[in-house]
């Protein structure tokens, strides 16, 4: 082979290891969502992943993702949180707030981005100000000071004559363990009844809702977390089938699955915010300690007319109707 043709060659090769570089992703990152697959997610981790590849972090070309379901059993994060981590990541996005507490548990040294968080993540023990993260932990909560009185009166504008609402709750997650007892005191204060709904899986809704109504609860209430957003096409079937209508603190397209109304704050442009505001500058190498936590300032209202009707419940002028 002559001089120039080995020369030739080599540069051939050169060029096609570089494009070969090129393709393989460069960030190495782990998932642990509360629900969803992967590839395909729950809205709100796709949200999440669509506006990582607007501004040039695509999955599978930039990211490489090591992804883990709890599909909506929060016992399992623990777990899942320690397979990722063992698998070197370079960040690590987990959801819920049991995620979040499992992440913070178990590394001090791997970035975390916390989202979906629905404690206040002070009182959580996840940060000492929303201002900034706190060591390796930054992230996105749904919590809002006045955000159950605003859920209460909602549902009075729904039911005017509210005297007893049930609260759909998953008696396996902390978070709504410690919320149906702040439900129990804010009602009582309005005079109003809370009757317990504990729903761990689906074949707890019949028995749940049966119960509810034998209380005499008006409308129910289901509290937002990945379990009970993973249950919630069930919830809106079970409770369109018993005739006792159930709002949900979830959104995801509640109301489209024939749902009577969501009452909460929309958490799914807020996965967006924390993809651009947070995971990109710590995909730059900025550390969470030197980013704000993102946060609410609104409660979102969404009713299904059609089922609202049904049910006999009000549809308060001024709000989104499906």
């Amino acid at each position: 082979m002559s001089l120039a043709a080995c020369v030739a060659a080599c540069g051939a090769f050169v060029s096609t290891v570089s494009a070969f570089a090129q393709d393989r992703p460069t960030h190495r990152i782990g998932f642990v969502a509360g629900a969803g697959g992967f590839p395909k997610m729950a809205v709100t981790n796709q949200t999440f992943f669509d506006a990582l590849a607007e501004v040039g972090y695509p999955h599978g070309k930039v990211l490489d993702v090591v992804f883990r379901t709890a599909e909506g059993n929060m016992s399992k994060m623990p777990t899942l949180v320690k397979e990722v981590l063992d698998q070197n990541v370079e960040i690590l996005v987990v959801s819920s707030s049991p995620g979040c507490a499992a992440a913070k548990e178990a590394t001090a040294t791997v970035p975390v981005l916390c989202i979906s968080v629905q404690d206040d993540p002070i009182k959580a023990g996840l940060t000492t100000s929303l201002a900034r993260g706190t060591g390796n932990v930054v992230g996105v909560h749904s919590y809002l000071a006045d955000g159950m009185e605003q859920q209460l009166g909602w549902l009075q504008r729904l039911v005017p004559d509210l005297r007893s609402i049930g609260v759909l709750y998953n008696p396996g997650n902390a978070t709504h363990v410690r919320q149906l007892a702040e439900w129990s005191i804010l009602a009582e204060g309005r005079k109003v009844k809370v009757v317990a709904m504990p729903v761990a899986s689906k074949n707890d809704l019949d028995p749940a809702i049966k119960a509810a109504k034998e209380a005499q609860a008006q409308i129910g209430i289901g509290l937002l977390g990945a379990d009970t957003y993973a249950l919630r096409k069930e919830i809106a079937e079970a409770a369109r089938a018993q005739g006792f209508p159930i709002a949900m603190d979830t959104p995801g397209g509640y109301t489209h699955m024939g749902g009577v109304a969501t009452i909460g704050v929309d958490i799914v442009p807020y996965y967006r915010r924390g993809a651009l505001e947070q995971m990109v500058p710590m995909l730059k190498g900025i550390k969470p300690a030197d980013l704000a936590w993102i946060g609410p300032d609104k409660i979102d209202v969404r009713v299904n007319g059609d089922v609202a009707r049904a049910f006999g419940v009000q549809v308060p002028a001024a709000v989104p109707v499906d």
